[in-house]
């Protein structure tokens, strides 16, 4: 195992020990074995190369952050999935690992060259489950998934034509993960970001502006790829128009939110919204996934200047020149009345 990946398993345990101590309130013993046990379960993921690595981090860690929001304290829950049900804080940890250690022998073991997004596909399955217990808000539960059961199978249905790469399925998963747990809460009530209010001394839960961020900076790459693959782009147009789909996105989801928010109105449609009294929410939320897509592609443009530099300087000029001297518009139209 080279240093890279030991680094990341350092970094990782570091998190998990220290969210484990603001999550569950444990001490220092418990916070200190419980990031022992995530190590070495990275350790031995990351033995098998990054994308097992990868694989088995994004399962372990979003199914104790599902549990922990269904099962952690009883709460205030609407809808016909509410149980009294607790689990104890080593209950979660136990089963998280369980997860990843179960993923972890899925992965060694399958041949499939599909393995890795039939995997995450289970996991998230398996985490929307568990999140569907004890919601805060039912109905507004239901409205922000009839966007996400219908991404989550059109992805799945597409995937045997146009696979993507296992890259892009563990990005498109990690923001889904981010808007289930949104979903739970509602966006504005997820503890996450009453947590940051009282580290950073906000005035409003920023979660759903972090959620908005990572639409941006996690989708950006799949959206690349598309692209790429579909159209041959390259050069330029190839980091130009993954910010520009997200922007698109993010407008098209802004105009549907007012439209169901006009729809349903009262606190149904209050609750989707998720403005906390800020006028310009929507405006903020389609600029901060303009910069998550603008700052995921400095990233993969660093990647590909540092190993293609040559070659990649040689891309962007050619992909800036005119390819058609003749000028379209009525110049084409007067061509095709003759």
């Amino acid at each position: 195992m080279d240093k890279k990946p030991i680094v990341s398993v350092a970094v990782l345990a570091g998190i998990t020990y220290y969210f484990s101590g603001v999550g569950f309130r444990f001490g220092f013993i418990s916070q200190a074995a419980s990031a022992a046990v995530a190590a070495a379960l990275l350790f031995a993921a990351g033995r098998g190369g990054w994308q097992r690595f990868f694989l088995v981090a994004l399962s372990s860690f979003s199914n104790a952050a599902a549990l922990g929001c269904a099962f952690l304290h009883k709460t205030k829950a609407s809808g016909p999935l509410v149980s009294d049900f607790t689990l104890s804080p080593f209950v979660i940890l136990a089963v998280s690992a369980v997860v990843g250690v179960l993923v972890l022998l899925w992965d060694i073991q399958s041949k499939s060259k599909d393995r890795f997004a039939t995997i995450l596909l289970s996991v998230f399955v398996l985490n929307w489950t568990v999140l569907a217990f004890n919601v805060s808000f039912f109905e507004d539960w239901k409205m922000e998934n009839w966007l996400t059961v219908p991404f989550v199978i059109i992805v799945y249905v597409t995937h045997r034509w146009f696979r993507l790469s296992n890259l892009s399925y563990g990005l498109i998963f990690a923001y889904m993960m981010l808007h289930i747990y949104g979903s739970h809460y509602t966006y504005s009530e997820v503890p996450f970001g009453f947590w940051m209010q009282d580290v950073f001394g906000t005035v409003r839960n920023h979660y759903d502006r972090i959620v908005h961020f990572a639409f941006g900076f996690l989708l950006a790459y799949p959206l690349r790829e598309m692209v790429i693959r579909i159209s041959d782009t390259r050069g330029f147009w190839g980091f130009w128009f993954p910010v520009e789909f997200v922007l698109a996105f993010s407008c098209v989801y802004e105009l549907l939110e007012w439209l169901i928010a006009v729809l349903f109105g009262g606190d149904l449609g209050v609750a989707y919204l998720g403005t906390q009294g800020d006028v310009w929410d929507a405006q903020k939320d389609m600029f901060n996934a303009g910069v998550g897509s603008a700052v995921a592609m400095v990233i993969v443009f660093s990647i590909i200047w540092y190993y293609r530099r040559g070659v990649f300087w040689q891309e962007c000029r050619d992909s800036l020149r005119v390819k058609h001297k003749q000028a379209l518009g009525e110049e084409t139209l007067r061509a095709l009345g003759k």
